[in-house]
């Protein structure tokens, strides 16, 4: 995929996150059996990377949302929670059914987004004692 298509999805999920609200982040909680059921799907070989952001993205939801870790600007977890929304759809950009390819538009989304919001993803994973340097 080109920088083009990686430009189109970070866009596309800015433009999902200005009507990003509580019931969403409730929404990936409540789904995140089949969320981590769908991670479980990727090749971890090729993706192993986005495995460990998916898995940074929803411990940071789900600590946001019980109020242990707030030190994160709202626009963040608008992004983050917009991203896992966008992999949770199985009609995105690239459909997921299509082998090799289905995850790839994922992956580059997530690599993008944590890119963008490093320094709080790593003041996150400082705070939970999680040592972020290969997740970037």
């Amino acid at each position: 995929m080109n920088n083009n298509i990686n430009k189109e999805l970070v866009e596309e999920i800015q433009i999902r996150s200005e009507s990003i609200g509580n019931d969403h982040i409730n929404e990936i909680i409540q789904e995140e059996k089949r969320i981590n059921r769908k991670s479980s799907k990727v090749d971890s070989n090729r993706f192993n990377k986005f495995i460990k952001q998916m898995k940074l993205a929803m411990g940071l939801i789900k600590d946001f949302r019980n109020k242990s870790y707030t030190d994160i600007p709202w626009r963040s977890i608008a992004f983050i929670t917009a991203a896992v929304l966008y992999f949770m759809n199985p009609f995105d950009v690239v459909p997921d059914m299509l082998p090799v390819f289905g995850f790839g538009d994922d992956a580059m989304l997530f690599a993008a987004l944590f890119k963008s919001l490093q320094t709080d993803l790593e003041k996150y994973g400082e705070w939970k004692g999680i040592n972020t340097k290969d997740i970037f």
